[in-house]
């Protein structure tokens, strides 16, 4: 964050929070990665928004980033209906699309595995749950995304639970939000859940 005494701008902020947050990560080794993966994965698993959810969206992770895949397969075992983001280039947006399987991925727009183009698109007002990842996230609910606002935009079409999802170096004491970001309803993380007090 900026030094006391010196404004800066948003757009400054989030760059810099995103620079700390990168380099809280950096020294997870993979094995640790997995681990804290796996306990997150565990602890949605186990939780009442997943088990009543019959429709959810998650996403698919960067090397960076924690790994929901478990859950995807899970919720497709249980025949839930899932969806996961799908860049559209004429809408400059992301949309929710429904897969089968998590073979079916193609790279997408900025190298991310996405739903293909003959995937039906979902009604998002019908979504049960949000699986969210970031770059960082506070215990009041902000959450730090990569830049672009694309995701923002497609989260803010979404009534339903917004969980956040985290390794433990990436929650941090606060992160700027602009009045466009949208808050998680809940964040979980390898030790536990994080509950934001009601607005």
């Amino acid at each position: 964050m900026s030094e006391p005494g010196i404004k800066s701008d948003m757009p400054e902020a989030k760059r810099l929070a995103r620079q700390e947050a990168r380099l809280a990560k950096r020294p997870l080794s993979l094995g640790q990665a997995a681990e804290a993966s796996q306990a997150v994965c565990r602890l949605i698993l186990e939780s009442a928004a997943w088990q009543e959810a019959g429709q959810a969206m998650l996403y698919v992770p960067l090397p960076d980033e924690l790994d929901v895949s478990p859950l995807v397969s899970n919720g497709l075992e249980l025949a839930k209906k899932i969806a996961l983001p799908r860049f559209s280039a004429p809408k400059s947006a992301y949309e929710a699309c429904v897969i089968t399987s998590l073979s079916d991925l193609v790279p997408g727009k900025f190298g991310i595995l996405e739903p293909p183009g003959d995937s039906p698109i979902m009604d998002t007002m019908q979504l049960d749950l949000a699986i969210v990842g970031g770059v960082a996230f506070d215990r009041l609910g902000g959450r730090l995304g990569r830049g672009g606002g694309f995701f923002d935009r497609l989260l803010a079409g979404i009534p339903a639970g917004k969980c956040g999802v985290c390794f433990e170096e990436q929650v941090r004491p606060d992160v700027p939000v602009a009045r466009h970001d949208v808050k998680m309803d809940m964040i979980a993380t390898p030790s536990g859940w994080l509950i934001p007090p009601p607005a």
